[in-house]
């Protein structure tokens, strides 16, 4: 059995977002840059009674310079509309 990790294999948050729809568009916005990406949180979000619970968009800790910088020309894109 091979344990060897790679540091880029680590996830990091790249995006804390207030709800699950928000975090899926941006999740999108990063798959279809071709930088695998997943969601963490979303079943937890928008229950009465539960305190808020930010929905975390993670990456590759190597693909995080890259995901930060489409994340911001997306939200250029998103305040200019």
């Amino acid at each position: 059995m091979n344990d060897e990790r790679h540091v880029g294999d680590e996830l990091v948050t790249v995006y804390e977002a207030p709800n699950a729809a928000i975090a899926g568009i941006i999740a999108g916005v990063l798959r279809s840059a071709g930088i695998a990406c997943s969601v963490a949180g979303e079943n937890q979000a928008g229950f009465p009674g539960v305190p808020a619970v930010a929905v975390t968009v993670l990456v590759r800790a190597e693909d995080l310079d890259r995901a930060r910088q489409i994340i911001r020309q997306h939200e250029k894109l998103d305040e200019s509309t």
